[in-house]
């Protein structure tokens, strides 16, 4: 199917800005959606999947050591970042892809490969920031059907209708924005995410296996950093865990600014569970304590 693009569902992408949210806002907006939010030393936070497991609700948060105590007496993990004059307490870390300066981010930021890769892109992908949600109602769910399907993510995809309710959500929050690739005016590829306070989330990036050759990921990447520019207001860039089992997508991140950093961090774990999870899940536990 081929959309016709219309002013009521795209933006220009060279006018498109992230809008963040403060944490407080935030806490009061996953209130409202049902989420357990506790507020703890004037700072939020939220349980996880499991019961007792908490995080703050603004990942990089960097918390005075004050205020990296156990959320709650029902908590049986938790961990936070820690400020930078408190580091020296941290026992943990937070291993993520970090663009520390978006200020000065642009084409000469990166290689001569990866701006190359990127001009490519423009050439063959015409990127748009999605202001409605028609374009992803109707394809979106089989871009990321195909995405999921060659990643094998640990994101299990979801039934279309659960899709379809959470993709509406999407575009009509403000401080939520979408990103798209068009090639031949067909949906190809989008990326979404969040800014709280002065650091931007890019969460996910979903692209269809045909659009790779197109370098459609350098594009959408490229331009949600551009985004957070124009805002004024955000300092950094987080692209996700490190997720060392998987080199080839460390060196692309890296390549497009996103170097792994280690943010010092406060871990707290029951002895079991982490002792377990080591053994079972050394992965994940390094995603959470920032050791194996």
């Amino acid at each position: 199917m081929v959309y016709t693009l219309s002013e009521s569902q795209i933006k220009d992408i060279s006018e498109a800005s992230v809008m963040p949210i403060t944490e407080a806002e935030l806490a009061k907006e996953l209130r409202q959606k049902g989420l357990h939010v506790i507020c703890h030393q004037g700072r939020y936070w939220m349980e996880g999947k499991f019961p007792g497991l908490y995080r703050p609700i603004h990942l990089m948060a960097r918390l005075k050591f004050e205020q990296a105590t156990r959320p709650t007496p029902f908590c049986w993990s938790y961990r936070s970042a820690l400020h930078e004059d408190d580091a020296e307490f941290a026992n943990g870390s937070i291993p993520i892809h970090l663009l520390s300066d978006v200020t000065s981010y642009d084409l000469q930021s990166l290689s001569s490969n990866r701006r190359s890769q990127v001009r490519r892109c423009y050439k063959r992908v015409k990127i748009v920031q999605l202001i409605g949600s028609t374009l992803l109602e109707e394809q979106g769910y089989e871009v990321l059907r195909s995405s999921l399907e060659r990643t094998n993510y640990y994101i299990k995809l979801p039934s279309k209708e659960n899709y379809l309710n959470t993709i509406k959500t999407y575009t009509s929050d403000k401080h939520r924005i979408v990103i798209a690739g068009l090639i031949d005016e067909k949906l190809a590829g989008y990326c979404y995410g969040t800014a709280i306070d002065g650091t931007a989330y890019l969460e996910y990036i979903h692209m269809t296996t045909e659009a790779l050759a197109n370098y459609i990921s350098h594009g959408l990447t490229f331009e949600f950093v551009q985004a957070c520019r124009r805002c004024g207001q955000i300092r950094e860039v987080v692209h996700s865990p490190h997720i060392p089992e998987d080199p080839g997508l460390i060196a692309y991140k890296e390549a497009m600014g996103f170097p792994v950093v280690q943010i010092p961090a406060k871990v707290e774990m029951n002895p079991v569970i982490k002792n377990f999870l080591r053994w079972k899940y050394p992965h994940k536990h390094y995603r959470f304590t920032g050791r194996y």
